[in-house]
């Protein structure tokens, strides 16, 4: 992915936000997330084809699917929330693809529009599980 436009650059600034927040700051829950999201946003940019207006994006809801998989199974293995949220999110996602196959004339840019709604959306359930992961700070024994 070459970045032509400030919503590629947005979506890549959020990503390390949340991604570094999670390797930061979490802990095997976090950390699994921010690398899958990590790999699945770097096989969206490699899969993804930009002159294709009309119908279903084949490789990107694999990938999708694959990420759903992994957050659904941090949800089911951990004692977090925010993977709930996180699969809640990314299912819409694919929910969203499975429109796009049910009618493949829905508006390219309807669909461009949703998916980065809910990709924003999952990386804000990783940053704020992250980050309510915080390490404790020492306190100052006077205080």
């Amino acid at each position: 992915m070459i970045f032509h436009s400030l919503y590629q650059w947005a979506s890549f600034l959020a990503l390390v936000v949340s991604v570094a927040a999670g390797l930061w700051f979490g802990r095997w829950p976090e950390r699994t997330g921010a690398v899958a999201m990590l790999a699945a946003w770097l096989a969206t940019a490699l899969s993804l084809n930009g002159t294709q207006l009309w119908g279903p994006q084949w490789s990107v809801m694999a990938v999708d699917v694959l990420l759903l998989a992994v957050l659904l199974f941090i949800a089911l293995r951990s004692d977090r929330w925010w993977p709930m949220w996180a699969s809640g999110f990314h299912g819409l996602s694919v929910v969203l693809h499975l429109a796009v196959i049910a009618d493949p004339k829905i508006w390219a840019r309807a669909y461009f529009v949703a998916g980065n709604a809910f990709s924003y959306l999952v990386m804000a359930a990783l940053l704020v599980g992250a980050l309510g992961r915080r390490r404790p700070t020492p306190t100052d024994a006077a205080s």
